[in-house]
């Protein structure tokens, strides 16, 4: 059962969702300080193979050298450009700027410079890349920007850690990545993640219908929720469950299992598929999201897991691909929708099939410098806020006007 008995009220102003300003507060107070996973081994599957990401107007290239994985601000120490605009590829000792071809190991360290005697007088170590701390759990590759940052372990916390482990072993076989932009606000993204009415209407063709309360639990923490989704009861989804974990050899879980690391960090587990997704925004009205896609095929070594995991992975491709698509048509619309400055009466209301968003929405706004304040509504601004009030009104306040909305969208 679902905790709250009635519907909730919406936290954030529609602000939230296309103020460069506030989209600039969350970046400073959410995202720079974490860890992001900006992919996974499966990534990597050579020696010195190497990906190229942009996160939060920060271009990084990600390389694995000495059987481990470094990250880099992908910008040249010599005159500034991208070492690589590849999306992929492979540096097999050294990373080389395309530009003037400057190269450097590991560390980030120069180590060769053509024509170095024109650059007399350098001294050794002068120049070099920045660096990022890098960590992986299980196949997951984690980095952060933040020199301060807690270890990976402590950041996710006991129970997501071991998770990651756990859901991403080695003995788990990539089905699928996923990498989509939308045209929306992050917060758009995970608010959909956080809850099932949409399915039905969403996502009628695959999931169908949204389960029945009575097999739902949410769980709420300081930087995190779950939602479990008992389903074995249920004779067409669990039948299919047990059929396949017969197949592979393991025992019939027959629930689904759905946790956000707040603010973007999404854990997925349905049947023998597990899957992590980051949403990482772009600006005020766009963001990127990242999927990693694993499944369990079976023991190893067997002729039976080589053709499982064929058929997972054909299987797994279409299906998620549909899913995520079914979602990524919807998020323009929403965006529209939210950043129109008239808006019909009352703050929006959330349901307790929706009540994930709650805390969430409470997260952001204490993250961002406002406390919630009752109602559903911002406490007034902080003083020395460098933040106007119009920059944060409340659900309740007087609307932006359709000119103020399109100039901050």
């Amino acid at each position: 059962m679902f905790i709250h008995e009635t519907h909730l009220p919406n936290r954030l102003p529609a602000e939230y969702y296309y103020s460069r300003a506030l989209h600039e507060r969350e970046l400073e107070a959410m995202f720079l300080p974490g860890w992001h996973c900006i992919g996974a081994l499966t990534d990597f599957p050579r020696e010195g193979d190497f990906l190229t990401r942009e996160l939060f107007g920060r271009p990084l290239i990600a390389w694995r050298q000495g059987g481990e994985i470094h990250t880099f601000l992908n910008v040249c120490a010599h005159r500034f450009s991208l070492l690589s605009a590849k999306a992929r590829g492979n540096f097999p000792e050294r990373l080389k700027c395309q530009y003037h071809g400057w190269e450097y190991d590991c560390t980030g360290n120069t180590c060769r410079i053509p024509d170095a005697q024109s650059f007399r007088p350098m001294e050794k170590g002068m120049l070099g890349l920045t660096c990022y701390r890098t960590e992986t759990a299980g196949q997951l590759v984690f980095m952060t920007f933040h020199e301060d940052a807690p270890p990976l372990a402590d950041y996710l916390g006991e129970y997501l850690y071991d998770l990651c482990q756990s859901w991403f072993s080695p003995d788990h076989r990539l089905t699928t990545n996923l990498e989509y932009d939308h045209a929306c606000n992050w917060k758009v993204v995970i608010e959909n993640v956080l809850e099932g009415y949409h399915v039905a209407e969403v996502h009628a063709s695959t999931f169908k219908r949204y389960p029945e309360p009575e097999r739902c639990t949410h769980e709420f923490h300081e930087t995190w929720d779950l939602y479990h989704d008992n389903y074995s009861r249920d004779p067409e989804l669990s039948a299919k469950d047990r059929r396949i974990s017969r197949i592979v050899g393991v025992e019939a879980d027959c629930t689904w299992k759905h946790l956000l690391r707040y603010p973007n960090i999404v854990f997925g587990q349905m049947s023998l598929f597990n899957w992590i997704q980051m949403v990482l925004p772009v600006s005020a009205t766009e963001c990127r999201a990242i999927w990693r896609i694993f499944h369990y095929p079976g023991r190893p070594g067997r002729l039976k897991t080589r053709l499982l995991n064929r058929g997972m992975r054909w299987w797994g491709r279409r299906f998620m691909a549909k899913v995520v698509g079914e979602d990524a048509d919807i998020y323009p619309k929403i965006q529209r929708g939210i950043s129109v400055g008239q808006r019909p009466p009352g703050g929006g209301l959330i349901s307790i099939r929706e009540e994930r968003i709650f805390p969430f929405q409470d997260y952001v706004l204490k993250q961002t410098g406002y406390a919630p304040a009752g109602k559903g509504r911002p406490s007034v601004r902080r003083p020395n806020d460098p933040y106007s009030n119009d920059e944060c009104r409340s659900p309740n306040d007087e609307r932006m006007t359709n000119a103020e909305a399109r100039s901050t969208a």
